[in-house]
C-alpha cells in the first residue's frame, strides 16, 4: 500500500486561502446565474476568474498546459467554477485525514499536524471575567433575572391598581 504524499505547510495554506476565495466568488455568481444566466461576464469579472482558476492549477490532478479561459455568460462561469471547486476538494480529500487525537482533520504535512482550519467547528469557550476576577455571564444573568423581577412586579401592581380602581378620598368617607 503506498503512502499517501505529504505537502507543504505553504501549500496547505495556499489551498485554503484559493478554497475560500473561490467558494465565495462561486457562490455570487450562482445567484447571479440563477436571475439571469445568458447575460454577458464584464472583462473585469472574467480577468478575475481567469487569475483565480490559473491560481487553482497546482491542486489540479491533470494540470492545462493552457490558461484559463473564462465562459462569457454567468451560467457557464458558475458550472465552471464548481468544477474547479471540486478539483480543490478532490485536492483536500487525498491530502487530508481525520486525526483522532485533534479530534479534527488535519493536513498529511511533515512535522506537527495542520489543522484544516476552515473546517474546524469545535472552538473553545471564552471566559469573561470582572476586573475582579468575578464570572461576567453570571453576572449578567443575575441583572437580567433582578430587571425581569422589578417589571412583574410593576406589571402587577399596575394590573391590581386597575382592578381595585382609584383609591377613595378620604374627604368622601
Amino acid at each position: 500500500m503506498p503512502t499517501p504524499s505529504q505537502i507543504s505547510h505553504f501549500l496547505a495554506e495556499r489551498h485554503e486561502s484559493l478554497w475560500l476565495r473561490l467558494s465565495a466568488l462561486h457562490k455570487d455568481i450562482c445567484a447571479i446565474a440563477a436571475k439571469k444566466p445568458e447575460a454577458p461576464v464584464g472583462n473585469i469579472e472574467r480577468a478575475t476568474v481567469e487569475g483565480l482558476i490559473c491560481d487553482c492549477r497546482p491542486f489540479l490532478k491533470k494540470p492545462a498546459d493552457r490558461l484559463p479561459v473564462a465562459a462569457q455568460n454567468f451560467a457557464g462561469l458558475a458550472v465552471q467554477l464548481g468544477q474547479v471547486l471540486a478539483a480543490l476538494e478532490d485536492f483536500e480529500n487525498r491530502h487530508a485525514f481525520w486525526d483522532g487525537k485533534a479530534n479534527c482533520r488535519v493536513w498529511r504535512v511533515g512535522g506537527p499536524t495542520l489543522p484544516v482550519a476552515r473546517l474546524r467547528a469545535e472552538v473553545p469557550p471564552f471566559e469573561l471575567k470582572t476586573s475582579k476576577g468575578r464570572d461576567m455571564r453570571a453576572a449578567l444573568v443575575k441583572l437580567m433575572n433582578a430587571k425581569e423581577s422589578r417589571i412583574y412586579e410593576a406589571g402587577f401592581a399596575a394590573g391590581r391598581a386597575a382592578r381595585l380602581g382609584p383609591p377613595a378620598d378620604e374627604n368622601s368617607l
